[in-house]
């Protein structure tokens, strides 16, 4: 008993670490697009999170259990950089440019909240998930709490514009796929070998998309700033965070762990509090409580006695 609930504790953190980091995203693509055209940054971050990711992998996998993924479940892989990399990051760079400037990191970060509604249902069809009662109403509280925080109690869509905002849905539902696909390749496969190959794979597709729909001339002109940026949307977005993400889904539920990016929100409107000089009231920590109480209830329905987190 012991030891599981280190195991709980550890996973705990890891995932608040994960949607943490994941919350400063918003605000800092927001600052990014002011420089760098959408697709850029996307390719941006496909590849400043795929270099460091493939050579820790080497160093620590080698060549052969690096690629070895690729050579056996090489459509699973594509999946995996189509719907965790390469159409949400254009569906939610595209669409944020179309978004009112003055709430677009907040709403992104709301309308992409939506992911676990779509993945709770899409783990049930498809890998067999058990959603009960009390997963099912802390569902329904966390989904709640994140759209009181974001729009403080205001109408949800907003100051945003249609197409943008299903565009950013549509980046939610991707993320759901994602899902699916990483828990599959995860029965075979360690979490830095399907990033890495999956990274590799979304800069292919980045590139001539890049080449043929932006000026990729203005890269020049970049400034030092957005390039920092840049790289830490790459490297901790798309990479570490995607590692601490990997290594708890290999033995929890999709359809709980999911839960946990209702809190992205919470962490996105603070980040965006202190770095883009937004307001933040005590409504904030009100209703991330309210997320907080929701993913509890959902966290604990248990179908078995030996679930572990």
């Amino acid at each position: 008993m012991g030891q599981k609930t280190k195991v709980e504790a550890k996973n705990f953190l890891v995932l608040i670490v994960a949607v943490t980091m994941w919350g400063s995203t918003f605000p800092a693509i927001k600052i990014a697009l002011g420089d760098i055209q959408p697709i850029t940054l996307g390719l941006f971050r496909a590849i400043f999170g795929f270099i460091p990711i493939a050579l820790f992998t080497l160093w620590r996998f080698g060549l052969k259990n690096t690629l070895r993924p690729a050579k056996n479940d090489l459509l699973i892989l594509v999946g995996i950089a189509l719907t965790q990399f390469y159409l949400p990051l254009v569906s939610q760079n595209v669409g944020m440019t179309l978004m009112d400037p003055e709430t677009a990191a907040s709403m992104s970060s709301l309308l992409q909240a939506t992911a676990p509604i779509f993945t709770i249902f899409l783990s049930a069809l498809f890998l067999g998930e058990y959603i009960g009662v009390k997963k099912a109403v802390g569902t329904a509280i966390a989904l709640s709490g994140t759209v009181m925080l974001v729009t403080r109690g205001g109408v949800v869509l907003r100051g945003a514009t249609l197409i943008g905002n299903l565009m950013l849905l549509g980046s939610a539902v991707f993320y759901a796929f994602s899902g699916l696909l990483v828990k599959k390749a995860l029965d075979s496969y360690n979490p830095l070998s399907i990033l890495s190959v999956s990274l590799f794979i979304s800069v292919i597709l980045f590139l001539p998309t890049t080449f043929i729909l932006e000026d990729t001339t203005q890269i020049v002109e970049i400034s030092t700033s957005s390039w920092i940026l840049a790289i830490y949307l790459g490297l901790f977005a798309n990479g570490i965070v995607l590692i601490l993400w990997y290594y708890v889904l290999r033995t929890k539920e999709l359809s709980k762990q999911i839960l946990f990016v209702y809190l992205i929100p919470f962490f996105g409107i603070i980040f965006s509090y202190i770095f883009a000089d937004e307001t933040i009231t005590i409504q904030t920590f009100i209703f991330g409580a309210v997320i907080l109480i929701g993913i509890t209830i959902a966290q604990y329905e248990k179908k078995k006695e030996n679930e572990e987190f």
